[in-house]
């Protein structure tokens, strides 16, 4: 009994170390809308801006779609770099709240415009919440020059 208790302890643990690994394998992809290109999750969080970050930082334009209405709200993000535990707040500059699309696109529920700066090159996890609250997060190859 103790073995197959062991035995099952085993490939759970394996299985979860397989799933993290897979997680910061798949980055946030490229898509198009009808604001231009962006990347990050197609009907979440979409950024228009580089991922490779100068020293001076990188201006991204956020979107974020949902049905709840988010505008006016305030929203923050956590960044974690693989391999490692702590969190960064890689955000230099943003709007504070965020802002309602006027454009009668009632899909994206909030925009805001940042400027952001990483310590370092690498696969970044980026944990977004919206007043408090977790609302999703996405991997992200940065270049940091």
């Amino acid at each position: 009994m103790l073995f197959v208790f062991s035995l099952v302890v085993i490939t759970v643990a394996c299985k979860s170390e397989e799933t993290i690994k897979e997680e910061w394998e798949e980055t946030s992809p490229t898509f198009t809308t009808e604001y231009g290109e962006m990347f990050g999750k197609e009907g979440s969080i979409g950024i228009i801006g580089m991922k490779t970050i100068t020293d001076a930082g990188q201006k991204w334009m956020w979107h974020f779609w949902g049905t709840e209405n988010i505008s006016h709200k305030e929203w923050k993000v956590k960044a974690f770099k693989q391999g490692e535990k702590e969190a960064i707040n890689p955000i230099k500059f943003k709007d504070e709240q965020l802002v309602p699309r006027n454009d009668g696109n009632e899909i994206i529920k909030g925009h805001a415009r940042s400027t952001v700066l990483f310590p370092s090159s690498g696969l970044w996890k980026l944990e977004i919440y919206i007043d408090g609250e977790y609302f999703d997060d996405m991997i992200v190859d940065i270049t940091q020059e």
